[in-house]
């Protein structure tokens, strides 16, 4: 019965392990920190209004012109560690167009 509950406790513990995700602890709370501010950010603000509320520039950025001469700049912020997903924020003219959460790509 004792060996019973040993092998039963080994498997239970095996199984929470390989269910754990590891995250820095200082990466984590960037992380939760972007979130936070992200959530203050609101469509038609400016680039200097989101960096102001981000507190930094973007962590990842690109840019483009649109068909009709419009620049097109993306800004990307980690902001969930755990599932593993960057807030894009889209801006058109100047002004923030689209928010969206974007998984980080697999690499093969």
């Amino acid at each position: 019965m004792v060996l019973r509950r040993a092998a039963f406790a080994a498997a239970a513990a095996l199984l929470m392990a390989s269910c754990t995700v590891f995250v820095p602890l200082a990466a984590y709370r960037a992380a939760s920190a972007n979130q936070r501010n992200v959530n203050r950010i609101r469509l038609g603000q400016t680039l200097s209004e989101v960096e102001k509320i981000m507190g930094k520039g973007p962590e990842k950025r690109s840019t483009r012109l649109r068909f009709d001469g419009l620049s097109i700049e993306e800004w990307s912020y980690v902001t969930d560690y755990v599932h593993r997903a960057d807030t894009m924020i889209t801006f058109v003219g100047g002004k923030v167009e689209e928010i969206r959460s974007v998984p980080w790509e697999e690499k093969d």
